[in-house]
């Protein structure tokens, strides 16, 4: 208000005086816009974060962003005139950054990957044009903490598109950044800067250890990031208009409820690989160094010419499945998107239920579909009035397979990556709707090499067989050659696997039912190589070490003598041919 009151001030001086200076009301348009979008910026917060009416509000604060940011675009230089307004160039950065919040929030709610790339326009635009570049010299530390903020929040959007370049550079200059907003201030919150730096590091590294590059070139990497479902692998859809509508994964909830993970804010490793296997491959295309292409239906960054994005919803039809992302709920919480998401799926489409937690058992007694199942996060805000047995504690906030027992009366699809997804084994299946459970191994063997730095394996082998398996077989990544070769044969290995469920006549119609979407089907062979490898591997003969289903998909469904020769040659491309024993009936 302090700048809408000089522009006042000096409308009336310049009315006293007898001149009336025409720039005066583009400066006082320009306040009004930016408190405008700065009230409904403030009340993306109260939004629900299920359903639908968030829909117009979002809309209305696209309209506004676009015409603040196309208004300071056609009268920078009014607006830059210390005498009219004295618009500095941290406050366009400010609202650029707003704008790649909107996006990025955007495709949280509708998980359309170009609206990503969106986001990555603007935030890339704001570094390039260095518009917090005098940020420091201000001696502001709140202006300080929005650039190291924008920071943040945007190696959170390269991550999500494997810009990994790009992420290289901003992890230098906000490293740096740190340092001399912890010298300049002497700050209370550095060492939670210093911990935001720790978990990127973190979850980096995981990723660096299973990404081979070229020994001749560092920086290079031999396989390429890409983890989305490529258009290639769509399935066509059935001719005529009396075909039976395919089922489709409309709705998909991703939990990391783990207490010891590799997280980077509130997205863990293992939601971070489900997520981008739930998503196709954008159509944008990447520049060089991580830059990406400005989509078309995106804000003009530069120019006088911007998109009326108060159409966003006016655009092609969603090709991604809706995701809810969890970090650590409640079982309240839990059980509120799970019912949400049900309510918003038909007979035709499916809901999906990732689940990554630590293990609850129930140690006294049996109950069917309660003896445990997956912990949840507990709110300690209330405390109970009385002692309470841990035990019982604990069950109470779980996620048995009881209690989901009520979704299954339409088509859901579940994988529990968790110290005791066996006990799901025993999910009640009584209204003949499809249904498929897909359960990690509940123990790591010992001849894996520092398995918490990783992440998951169960999930690292539905996200990248390739890098699942060359972990399993301690490939080292300066095998440059080897890594060339086993990228096309795990793409056959694919290949072969949905032939060979396609042709079978005994596989389970729930499985049947589930491959005809595209990310299900993806999904179920992947399982079905995971299975090909660890039921085959010397290392994990126990059960403890081997993933299940339910219902199960016996190895005779898949493990076909052309599928069998072809595994047979990828363990030996890379010399690991002792550690495996293939056959037609590894799983029953």
């Amino acid at each position: 208000m302090l700048k809408l009151s000089k522009v006042c001030g000096r409308g009336r001086a310049a009315i006293l005086n007898g001149s009336v200076d025409v720039n005066i009301p583009g400066a006082l348009e320009f306040q009004y816009l930016l408190e405008k979008s700065q009230q409904l910026f403030a009340g993306l917060r109260d939004l629900p974060p299920t359903g639908k009416n968030w829909q117009p509000y979002f809309q209305r604060t696209f309209e506004v962003y676009t015409k603040l940011w196309k208004f300071q675009q056609t009268h920078r230089l009014v607006l830059e005139n210390k005498d009219l307004y004295g618009l500095k160039r941290y406050e366009i950065g400010e609202i650029a950054s707003k704008i790649g919040q909107l996006y990025y929030h955007y495709y949280l709610r509708t998980s359309e990957t170009n609206y990503l790339y969106e986001s990555f326009v603007f935030y890339e635009a704001i570094r390039e044009r260095q518009y917090f570049r005098d940020v420091l010299d201000a001696k502001n530390p709140p202006l300080m903490i929005k650039k190291l903020r924008y920071y943040a929040r945007f190696i959170v959007v390269c991550l999500l598109l494997n810009s990994n370049d790009t992420i290289k550079k901003l992890m230098d200059e906000l490293t740096g950044l740190i340092d001399e907003y912890t010298k300049t201030f002497k700050p209370s919150d550095s060492q939670e800067w210093n911990i935001v730096l720790s978990e990127i590091t973190s979850f980096l590294e995981a990723e660096k250890r299973l990404t081979p590059t070229n020994p001749d070139a560092p920086t290079t990497q031999i396989i390429p990031p890409q983890s989305r479902l490529p258009l290639a692998k769509t399935i066509a859809p059935a001719a005529g208009s009396d075909a039976p509508a395919r089922l489709k994964l409309q709705e998909a909830i991703l939990v990391g409820n783990y207490t010891n993970q590799i997280k980077f804010s509130e997205l863990t490793l293992d939601m971070y690989r489900m997520l981008q296997s739930l998503e196709r491959e954008p159509t944008a295309n990447a520049r060089g160094g991580g830059a990406m292409q400005q989509p078309t239906d995106a804000m003009v960054v530069d120019g006088e010419n911007g998109a009326s994005n108060g159409e966003v919803e006016k655009t092609a039809k969603r090709t991604n499945p809706h995701k809810y992302l969890l970090y650590r709920p409640t079982l309240a919480q839990l059980l509120l998107y799970v019912a949400t998401a049900y309510k918003d799926i038909n007979e035709n489409s499916a809901l999906l239920l990732y689940v990554s937690a630590d293990g609850s058992k129930r140690q006294n007694g049996e109950s069917a579909g309660y003896n445990g199942g997956v912990a949840t996060a507990v709110n300690f805000s209330r405390k109970p009035a009385e002692k309470v047995d841990l035990d019982q504690t604990n069950l109470i906030h779980s996620l048995h397979p009881g209690d989901l027992v009520p979704f299954t009366r339409k088509p859901l699809f579940i994988i529990v990556d968790s110290t005791n997804s066996f006990a799901f084994k025993s999910t009640p299946h009584v209204f003949n709707q499809a249904f498929v459970c897909l359960m990690s191994p509940v123990e790591s063997p010992s001849i894996l090499k520092d398995p918490a730095t990783v992440g998951s394996l169960f999930t690292m082998f539905l996200h990248s067989p390739v890098k699942a398996f060359a972990y399993i077989s301690d490939i080292p990544n300066t095998q440059a050659d080897s890594w060339v070769k086993i990228q096309p044969i795990f793409n056959q290995i694919e290949k072969l696997v949905i032939d060979a469920l396609d042709a079978s006549t005994t596989l389970d119609k729930a499985f049947k039912r589930f491959m005809q979407d595209d990310f299900l089907r993806q999904i179920i062979v992947r399982y079905a190589v995971t299975c090909s490898l660890l039921y085959s591997h010397v290392g994990f003969k126990e059960p403890k070490y081997l993933p299940a289903s339910q219902p199960s998909l016996p190895s005779s469904n898949y493990m076909t003598p052309d599928l069998i020769n072809k595994l047979q040659e990828l363990v030996g491309v890379v010399n690991v041919a002792q550690s495996y024993a293939f056959s037609a009936d590894i799983v029953q």
